[in-house]
């Protein structure tokens, strides 16, 4: 370890401390869209915690409908949401961790006919093209990030 000293020292953000400089890259476990999954996903990241990691990030969560990846996959637009984020978080605090929510858009890469990206241009690897955003889009989805960075902060993410 001599050549990276202070890998293992604590970490002070500001508005938080990490224990350390370890990060659990995001990763989407598929647990979310599972049933209990919030509580196998509370398991899954409490573990890492456990281990020592620094800082866990989340999969991605969709600020809003046409953010999400697939017709089924997570998104965190609505309050009521915020009580199954809340057992991933106490799980992970609980455990000595930090735990932040990856909030993703997956634009014309989704695999839905609801998608919207900045053009029509279709991924290579989506069946659907996307529907252009117009102004109003842009900022409409600017303030869905808004408001899931909001609801996380609420569901406990560091």
């Amino acid at each position: 370890m001599a050549q990276y000293p202070h890998l293992l020292a604590p970490l002070d953000l500001g508005f938080t401390t990490l224990r350390n400089r370890t990060l659990m890259g995001s990763m989407h476990t598929g647990l979310e869209e599972e049933p209990n999954g919030f509580e196998r996903m509370a398991a899954f990241f409490a573990e890492r915690a456990k281990g020592g990691v620094g800082l866990i990030v989340t999969g991605g969560f969709a600020p809003n409908l046409a953010g999400r990846g697939a017709p089924k996959a997570s998104q965190l637009s609505f309050f009521w949401q915020v009580g199954k984020h809340r057992i991933v978080t106490d799980a992970v605090h609980e455990a000595g961790g930090k735990i932040c929510l990856q909030i993703l858009h997956t634009g014309r890469y989704a695999y839905h006919p609801l998608a919207v990206s900045a053009s029509k241009l279709k991924s290579p690897i989506s069946p659907f093209a996307p529907r252009a955003l117009t102004g109003w889009g842009v900022k409409k989805t600017i303030a869905d990030y808004a408001r899931c960075a909001r609801l996380a902060q609420k569901a406990g993410y560091d």
